[in-house]
């Protein structure tokens, strides 16, 4: 068994020569992809890859081109406990089959965390992928994934100076923290040209910088009556000037109708009602809307690069470079805190001096490729 706080573990990974990618949806899987690819440009080591996606998520290893060698892990659709088990003894049985040398977890549920906790069990290393992002919202269940998960590596790669500093206040060995940037600007750079030709906003009668995407994802944002009320009244406040992209996530769709409310925004004039679009289409878009209102922080690193406004309906972020340095802003859950924000981005007085972060720009894959040739040279 390796001791996680044992600096000599990073030097065990000098014979280094499979790895594998272990995500637990979507969002992690979008980070392992751009990885997958520059390790298969490798000849340091050979890269497996594997994860679960949920029941709704876009098949996103058909569209990166890598469906017949990636491994899926069935969670089934039963209690999270029952999921996590099931990603436990998933994980578990590949690792024990392909006997990898180093594991690299991305992602932050409970099917990531299983995947760190099978590689912990097991005795291998395992890398965190974006280690360190920290919301210290600690009544957020993924906050206490992302510590957990944090904990026992042997390796961190980091997106964003927060993340180096969280690490270290928490006592992590800085020889093990490595700054490669965002690779969700690695992802976004594989399809920017197939986003640029997609046919998206022409299908929705739109005009590029004429539309506001509006895009709900927590049931939180709409757990009562009056929350959905407050969204109706915010969408409406912006149709009645520009068009508006609604996209509901499947579980906050069937709330909003448990409520009767669909109607309500369906009945808007000027308002699109839509399920989350796929990859490619969601990255147009973002490119072309005016600016977006959204309760989750899947959009915010992507809005940063695209220079687009993203008005974030919370009250903490794992990512600070988003918003010191980015196109993201925090406003809250109180209504006249997010009209006069809206107000704002209506009138194009947002994000004018944002700018890209560091390493944000397309090459983190390849930084961590050159970390673990430097490792396994050492």
């Amino acid at each position: 068994m390796i001791c996680p706080g044992s600096s000599t573990n990073v030097k065990k990974l000098s014979t280094v020569k499979k790895i594998l990618l272990a995500s637990g949806d979507n969002s992690g899987l979008l980070r392992t992809l751009p990885l997958y690819r520059r390790l298969q440009a490798s000849t340091s080591c050979e890269a497996v890859i594997a994860g679960a996606t949920g029941p709704h998520e876009e098949d996103l290893s058909s569209l990166f081109e890598i469906s017949d060698s990636f491994i899926t892990i069935a969670v089934g659709q039963g209690s999270v406990v029952e999921k996590t088990a099931l990603a436990l003894t998933g994980f578990a049985d590949i690792m024990v089959r392909e006997k990898p040398d180093l594991v690299i977890v991305a992602g932050e549920n409970d099917i990531s965390l299983a995947a760190a906790l099978s590689s912990s069990r097991l005795g291998l290393p395992y890398a965190s992928l974006e280690a360190g992002m920290r919301s210290y919202n600690r009544n957020a269940p993924r906050e206490a994934n992302r510590r957990l998960i944090d904990a026992a590596a042997d390796m961190m790669f980091v997106s964003e100076h927060s993340g180096t500093y969280n690490l270290i206040s928490e006592g992590s060995d800085e020889e093990r923290i490595f700054f490669v940037g965002n690779m969700l600007i690695d992802a976004l750079a594989l399809k920017i040209a197939d986003s640029n030709s997609s046919s998206i906003i022409q299908e929705l009668g739109y005009t590029s910088k004429q539309y506001a995407l509006v895009r709900l994802e927590c049931l939180p944002a709409v757990d009562t009556l009056e929350a959905i009320r407050k969204v109706e009244r915010l969408v409406g406040v912006i149709a009645a000037t520009h068009p508006v992209l609604l996209q509901l996530a499947p579980d906050v769709n069937a709330l909003i109708e448990q409520h009767a409310m669909l109607s309500a925004f369906t009945s808007i004039d000027g308002v699109t009602v839509r399920p989350p679009a796929g990859y490619v289409d969601q990255l147009r878009l973002i490119k072309d809307a005016v600016f977006i209102l959204t309760d989750t922080r899947d959009m915010q690193a992507e809005a940063t690069v695209m220079k687009v406004p993203c008005l974030t309906m919370s009250s903490d972020t794992t990512s600070p470079a988003s918003i010191e340095i980015g196109t993201n802003m925090l406003v809250g859950t109180e209504e006249d805190d997010i009209l006069m924000r809206i107000q704002d981005a209506l009138e194009g007085k947002l994000a004018k001096h944002a700018k890209i972060p560091e390493k944000w720009d397309g090459a983190a894959a390849q930084r961590v490729v050159e970390v673990l040739e430097k490792v396994l040279a050492g």
